[in-house]
């Protein structure tokens, strides 16, 4: 498991496996403590071939002391691995570069680079029409 902190109170996930809904309530709430997570979170599910991604994102915090509700959105998109070093991601089948930092495409391409997740972060919502294609 890869844990990315976005700020204080957002995540993304990577689970090294594909996981069930249920599977992914459990997963989180073991994690709770360690997060320190508490309130109303909105859980973005992605699943690949590769595993599986989960952005959380805090909505509220007013009604929720010590205790953990989520709402599980499972969504289709595209994710991209972010690193400034070109040579842990050249064999991935798509690449682009922004901004002196280079994204390559998570796909069925990408498990050859997984004992390399911890020299880059994981992006869901980047915006590809400011990257060039390598």
């Amino acid at each position: 498991m890869k844990i990315q902190k976005l700020n204080n109170t957002d995540y993304i996930i990577y689970i090294f496996s594909r996981l069930e809904l249920e599977k992914i309530k459990e997963t989180i709430k073991s994690i709770q403590k360690r997060l320190k997570l508490n309130g109303f979170y909105k859980l973005l599910v992605i699943d690949k071939s590769i595993g599986t991604f989960i952005k959380l994102t805090k909505l509220e915090n007013a009604f929720y002391k010590d205790t953990l509700d989520l709402k599980i959105e499972k969504v289709d998109c595209d994710v991209y691995f972010k690193t400034d070093d070109y040579f842990i991601i050249k064999d991935i089948s798509h690449v682009m570069y922004n901004d002196k930092e280079y994204y390559g495409l998570v796909d069925d391409s990408f498990d050859k680079i997984l004992e390399k997740v911890e020299f880059g972060d994981f992006v869901l919502d980047i915006d590809i029409n400011k990257c060039y294609v390598i």
